[in-house]
């Protein structure tokens, strides 16, 4: 029993909080494509077919008409929707360079220029240099500088090539090539130390966006172009929420606010640096205009010292704190420590208390501005940061990222399909970011099927009217050992499955992948089916191509329906065959809102088409089996019922609960529930009062889903025989969940019995 804490006579009133219950959720579909205009690269959540059309334009090419159908479709359900437009042009498309840049940070001491001395550090205007794959490689391992990183600290006024940049404090290097273009277009970064985070205090962290309007080349660049802010559709800087002008999303906001989920301010962060990472473009909303947005494309927090720990929001050991470190997962930057700095060399950084025994500041107006408020936490004097302004200049910008070069504005393009879903699947990784549920293909493997066996007519750019000898060699029933039709669309198939497959192997382990066939199986010309061709058949030219495109595939994260759907195209007038990823996951997302993932999204109650036309194949029963065999799922019409899918295998080949969706996605959506439900007891003790919250927390949302036909039973295990001394002794707390799914009845036998007129019934059932 719990202690009273009064002393004398009289009623003390206690509270405890044991409301706890697990948190609900909707249905995300996420897809990605061509589309004729809009933001690329970045993840937008559309409302509806016209908020997509508004951002996006008229699709006016196959490639954009299998991106606008398979969103049109997703939206025609209850979930929500998040595209990514994938740019036009050659390898990453539009917006991205063969050029390297980096951006070199200089640094300078109170009274000194050996990085090895433990005071105060001051971070100053960096300057842009360009680098070739050869210098990024050598620099990345550390072979770039002759005799290595210096100890030495200069200014960047100094620096008259790569390889002066031994002395820079720090380095962040645009990986990802991206470029700044003719209007200002491209990715820009800004610093800030623990310093602003006052709320009291204005958000002005960043006063201005410094660009780039010509190549910086080898000899480096540091006369940047201020945009004007009449260019600009948000605020760089405000004052305090308590001001007459609180901020509202300024970028100095960000920079100070968001970039960590944790409070900095305290002296054991004196050693630490914000990095925003900031995508500048135009306004979706004020094209007439030429106003730019921004998007914080990634926000990156960490220690300059090499050894620095902090604890981990997700509970276990410490984890590691060091810059170099937390940009390990960064889609566009690689970030370099002078290692004199960071301690590598040099070894302890921390004093007695706790705190590091070096300041690492950014020089900014606001810093000279405010001195007086802040002298105690700065390190220097006012004198030593005015001359220390005159020599390195003030930081307090974004800074271009990326090198200057034009956009071409030529041609659709389709470019290096694989490299630029790659950046688009990184982009959404982080679970906690974005809740994502089901992905849809979107066509892509057709795509690019088509331009990696098109030959020379890939020059033409996509046209999915036409096929390609390599395509058609899919239709063979022979055993092929290798094909480039196949070989192409498994590229695109395991990159998605990857992404969408188990945690251990790389994946979120919370998404499923709707696949699709390649069109040209199905469809050939502008709208001829297959299967009406009479100098074809089912097995030779349809079955076998399918079955062949998805034999090397293997697992219970994935699934695919074998059909293309007829839709109305209102931009060409023309009624088209889009892929069925999007309307299969608008059924899934559907389901979901009915009775649950537990439910399987086919048959008549769940599964009837209403936003298609007709379907590229009409299987009979047999065909259906015979696609049913192999994991490729039906769309059936009927006469009375139009058109259903007819099936809800995943691409799973071994037999197991797992091969069909509605097994698949129940584990998926029990799984989320429970990973965001136990965040709420990191750090709690590891007791038997801890763990017996966890079982009633848990408990009352497994029932409902037993009670909605989700579960037939399961088992909840957190006490003394997963948590043994052992364990405990870890930090460790272990939740042991046995589930006994819920199967579906996609075999009905009927059986009817002719029986005397004396029969009984019970002595006949009994025996």
């Amino acid at each position: 029993m719990a202690r009273r804490t009064i002393q004398s006579p009289g009623v003390e009133i206690r509270e405890s909080d044991l409301s706890l219950r697990t948190v609900s959720q909707g249905t995300t579909i996420y897809a990605t494509g061509f589309a004729n205009e809009g933001p690329t690269d970045e993840v937008v959540g559309v409302t509806g077919i016209s908020d997509f059309e508004q951002i996006y334009g008229e699709p006016r090419t196959p490639a954009e008409r299998y991106f606008y159908h398979t969103v049109k479709a997703a939206l025609n359900s209850t979930s929500s929707v998040l595209v990514n437009r994938l740019p036009y042009g050659d390898e990453l498309g539009d917006g991205f360079g063969s050029k390297m840049s980096v951006l070199a940070y200089p640094a300078s001491g109170v009274g000194t220029s050996n990085y090895s001395d433990t005071n105060a550090w001051f971070f100053g205007k960096p300057k842009q240099f360009e680098l070739t794959q050869d210098q990024y490689i050598k620099l990345k391992n550390g072979e770039l500088f002759t005799g290595g990183w210096s100890e030495t600290a200069t200014t960047a006024d100094t620096w008259s090539s790569v390889g002066a940049l031994s002395s820079a404090a720090m380095l962040i290097i645009n990986k990802a090539q991206t470029i700044i273009d003719g209007q200002f277009n491209g990715y820009y970064v800004g610093i800030a130390d623990n310093t602003n985070l006052n709320p009291a205090r204005d958000y002005d962290s960043i006063l201005s966006i410094q660009t780039v309007t010509l190549s910086a080349g080898a000899t480096g660049l540091s006369n940047f172009t201020t945009i004007p802010d009449t260019r600009l559709e948000f605020s760089l800087s405000a004052t305090s929420g308590d001001g007459t002008n609180p901020a509202t999303n300024s970028i100095s906001q960000v920079m100070e606010d968001r970039i960590t989920n944790y409070n900095i301010g305290d002296a054991e962060f004196d050693d630490t640096l914000n990095i925003g990472v900031f995508k500048i473009r135009q306004s979706v909303f004020s094209k007439s205009a030429n106003r730019l947005a921004y998007l914080l494309e990634e926000g990156i927090n960490g220690s300059t010292g090499y050894y620095r720990q902090r604890n981990s929001e997700n509970g276990g050991p410490p984890i590691n704190f060091f810059l170099e470190t937390q940009e390990d997962n960064s889609r566009n930057v690689d970030i370099l420590i002078n290692p004199y700095l960071s301690d590598q060399i040099n070894g302890v950084q921390l004093n007695a208390d706790g705190t590091p025994k070096r300041k690492i500041r950014v020089l900014t107006q606001s810093l000279l501005d405010n001195f007086s408020s802040l002298s105690a936490t700065v390190g220097a004097t006012y004198p030593q940061l005015t001359a220390l302004e005159g020599d390195l200049g003030t930081a307090d910008a974004l800074y271009a990222l990326g090198a200057y070069g034009e956009t071409k504005l030529g041609g659709k393009v389709i470019g290096n399909i694989p490299d630029k879903v790659d950046r688009a699947l990184l982009r959404i990784k982080n679970d906690e970011k974005y809740n994502i549920d089901i992905v849809a293909e979107g066509g892509l493997g057709t795509i690019f099927t088509y331009m990696q066996t098109s030959g020379a007519l890939s020059a033409r750019g996509f046209d999915d009217t036409r096929t390609t000898p390599d395509i058609e060699a899919l239709r063979t029933s022979n055993d092929i050992s290798t094909n480039t039709a196949r070989d192409s669309y498994t590229q695109i198939f395991n990159q998605f499955n990857t992404f969408c497959g188990p945690v251990k192997d790389g994946g979120r382990g919370d998404v499923l992948f709707v696949a699709d066939p390649i069109r040209q199986i199905l469809v050939t010309g502008k709208d001829s089916k297959v299967q009406d061709d009479k100098n074809k058949n089912f097995y030779t030219d349809i079955y076998w191509g399918m079955r062949h495109q998805f034999e090397n595939t293997n697992t219970s994260y994935a699934c695919t329906y074998a059909n293309y759907l007829k839709v109305y195209d209102t931009y060409s007038g023309l009624f088209v065959y889009a892929p069925p990823s999007g309307f299969a996951a608008a059924k899934m997302a559907s389901t979901d809102a009915a009775v649950g993932p537990w439910g399987a999204p086919a048959g008549f109650n769940r599964g009837v088409i209403g936003d298609a036309v007709d379907i590229a194949l009409t299987p009979n029963q047999r065909q259906r089996d015979d696609l049913y065999t192999v994991s490729l799922n039906p769309i059936a019409s009927f006469q009375d019922r139009g058109n259903v899918f007819f099936g809800q295998k995943t691409l799973l080949k071994k037999p197991s609960a797992f091969d069909r969706i509605n097994v698949r996605r129940t584990f998926l959506y029990l799984e989320k529930i429970t990973k965001k439900t136990m965040q709420y007891f990191l750090f709690e003790n590891n007791t038997l009062f801890t763990r017996t919250r966890v079982t009633n927390t848990l408990t009352p949302f497994f029932e409902r889903v037993k009670a909605d036909d989700g579960l037939y039973d399961y088992l909840i295990v957190c006490d003394e025989r997963n948590n043994t001394p052992e364990v405990i002794d870890q930090n460790e707390l272990v939740v042991d969940i046995y589930l006994k799914p819920v199967r579906t009845a996609e075999f009905i036998l009927v059986n009817f019995y002719a029986s005397r007129t004396d029969a009984n019934f019970q002595e006949l059932i009994q025996g």
